[in-house]
C-alpha cells in the first residue's frame, strides 16, 4: 500500500504512472489524509506531523505495527514491484539513503506548485479502483 498526497498534483501523476506500469496490479494506494493513512501516521508517532508526502507499507494487515518506508525509501520499495525496474532500483540503492531523501525534499518541497491537484488531475475509474477508501 503506499500511502500518497491526493491533494498534490505530482503525487498524483506518479501514481497515475505507477498504476499504469503495474499490471499485475500489485500495488494499492490511499490518501494520507483518509482515516487509514491518518491512522498510519498516528502509528509512525508524529500524528499530524509524520510523513506528508509518501508512505509505503508493505504488509496493510500490519499496517500499524510497521514496519513503513518513507520518503525515497517509500518510492524505491514501490517502484521495485514494477516489471523489470531490478536495474534501475539496485542502481538508486548504492546511494546513500540520505543523499536519496535530499533529492526527494528539494522534489516534495516544490510539489505544490502546479494547481489543485483534485481537478486538474483527476483519477480515472480504473485507477480509482486501486485506492482504498
Amino acid at each position: 500500500m503506499l500511502l500518497f498526497d491526493a491533494d498534490c498534483p505530482l503525487c498524483r501523476r506518479s501514481v497515475r504512472w505507477l498504476i499504469r506500469r503495474d499490471r499485475a496490479a500489485r500495488l494499492r494506494f490511499a490518501d494520507l489524509g483518509s482515516v487509514e493513512g491518518q491512522a498510519v501516521r498516528a502509528a509512525l508517532g508524529g500524528g499530524r506531523e509524520a510523513p506528508d508526502s509518501l508512505i509505503f507499507v508493505p504488509d496493510w494487515s500490519r499496517r500499524l505495527q510497521g514496519p513503513w518506508h518513507l520518503r525515497a525509501d517509500g518510492a524505491l520499495h514501490a517502484f521495485a514491484l514494477l516489471p523489470r525496474t531490478r536495474w534501475a532500483t539496485a542502481a538508486l540503492r548504492c546511494l546513500p539513503l540520505p543523499c536519496l531523501n535530499a533529492g526527494y525534499r528539494v522534489v516534495a518541497a516544490a510539489r505544490r506548485r502546479r494547481g489543485t491537484a483534485r481537478e486538474n488531475v483527476p483519477f480515472s475509474a480504473t485507477e480509482q479502483a486501486r485506492m482504498l477508501g
